[in-house]
């Protein structure tokens, strides 16, 4: 097979999840071809935003290997170099690529700072609507595989380099002191191990910390985005901490997760700082009840952590068992001799209890918790609830509403 048919092949597969576009360079820079219709990522953009430089400049350095290319804004696009017989043949590029959900967000406000007419700028952002945002690790695949096609040479995604065509502020102003965090890393590992052994004191030693430091030195001109920044630092350290102290690895990494984003969507301090102390119990008393059922084997323990997560999803035996890799029969088994009751048992009180909290300490409708925790009608969920606690979901709200 012709590179040129690899190349179209390998686009045409890309292509099937994100609406990808190529360039094919000489190397003097000239465009030979390209599928991209539009003016604004013309062979001059590249030239304009540094790419042709960089480019070049890697090249004259001897790496003929991938490189990730960033404009301003963080617009990326994937240059891959063809050689036949140790002399480059041909430069192709992959983009334009998103780096984040929020880049164009970004993008968009920087082209409203500008004196654009309004035909240019609705031109200009219906193109950057249809730029797909492409995870980094799948980025990286892309430009190995982009290598390959070219020249059928294995690499890894370790010999992909990332370049920007801005050039980064010098740091020397940055000052360091060497008493600016006396007695953190003490502090900061008594509250881990408090973390990992599900110690309720945990509060005091983070309480200590927050007396010795106010987080990551880092002056970015944003007090909302530097709490951000110290509540995933926090983060970080307590689903680590509570993993090494039992705590399934699959249910540490979702939850570190989950409140990641949450982090993110917090408009004010006060919601984020909420929003920690909440983490904090959640990864804690999680850690309590494994150390409080130390007979339960950690499968079981795991698929519980799981039910407890994916509540508002169907959850069927056979899920469970093929992520213990036992038969269906044996994990129904094994589950009901050591939580004491059976699977879907299990998986409904779980449901109940969840109810209860949303009926009590919400304005949520009746309808709504039962669709969110994936009953299969209000009729059934009410039979469920009535049967479970003794009072139907409207009287419980009634009784114990806040």
């Amino acid at each position: 097979m012709k590179t040129n048919e690899k190349i179209s092949f390998f686009m045409e597969l890309i292509n099937c999840n994100y609406d990808l576009h190529y360039w094919n360079f000489d190397t003097d820079f000239h465009l030979l071809e390209t599928d991209w219709t539009n003016d604004l990522f013309s062979s001059a953009f590249f030239d304009f935003v540094g790419f042709k430089e960089l480019i070049l400049q890697q090249l004259s350095e001897g790496n003929h290997y991938p490189l990730v290319l960033e404009a301003e804004a963080n617009l990326l696009w994937i240059a891959g170099f063809q050689f036949e017989n140790g002399i480059l043949n041909n430069i192709h590029m992959i983009g334009p690529i998103f780096s984040g959900r929020d880049t164009y967000l970004l993008l968009r406000k920087k082209l409203d700072s500008y004196e654009l007419s309004v035909s240019l700028r609705a031109s200009m952002h219906k193109v950057f609507e249809s730029i797909p945002t492409v995870p980094s690790n799948i980025l990286m695949q892309y430009a190995v595989m982009l290598h390959y096609c070219l020249n059928e040479e294995r690499i890894s995604v370790n010999d992909v380099t990332f370049l920007n065509s801005t050039t980064s502020e010098q740091m020397d102003s940055v000052s360091l002191s060497g008493n600016s965090h006396a007695g953190i890393w003490i502090n900061e590992q008594l509250l881990c191990k408090m973390l990992a052994d599900g110690d309720p004191r945990y509060k005091e030693a983070l309480q200590k910390s927050f007396s010795l430091s106010h987080g990551v030195k880092a002056d970015i001109g944003d007090a909302l985005r530097y709490h951000k920044n110290n509540c995933l630092v926090l983060l970080t350290l307590c689903s680590r901490a509570c993993i090494s102290g039992g705590l399934s690895p699959d249910i540490g990494y979702d939850l570190n997760d989950y409140y990641a984003q949450k982090i993110e969507y917090c408009k004010s301090m006060t919601d984020a700082n909420k929003l920690c102390a909440e983490m904090l119990e959640d990864y804690v008393s999680r850690v309590q009840e494994v150390k409080k059922n130390p007979s339960v084997s950690n499968l079981m323990r795991n698929s519980c952590e799981y039910i407890k997560s994916h509540l508002g999803e169907p959850i069927s035996i056979e899920e469970l068992a093929k992520r213990t890799g036992y038969t269906e029969y044996y994990f129904s088994h094994k589950f009901k001799k050591e939580i004491g009751c059976s699977v879907n048992d299990y998986i409904l009180n779980e449901k109940i209890e969840r109810a209860k909290l949303l009926l009590s300490g919400t304005t949520e409708s009746i309808q709504s918790i039962s669709d969110n925790l994936a009953f299969s009608n209000r009729s059934y969920f009410y039979t469920c609830f009535q049967k479970i606690t003794g009072m139907s979901p409207t009287e419980y709200r009634k009784t114990y509403g806040k």
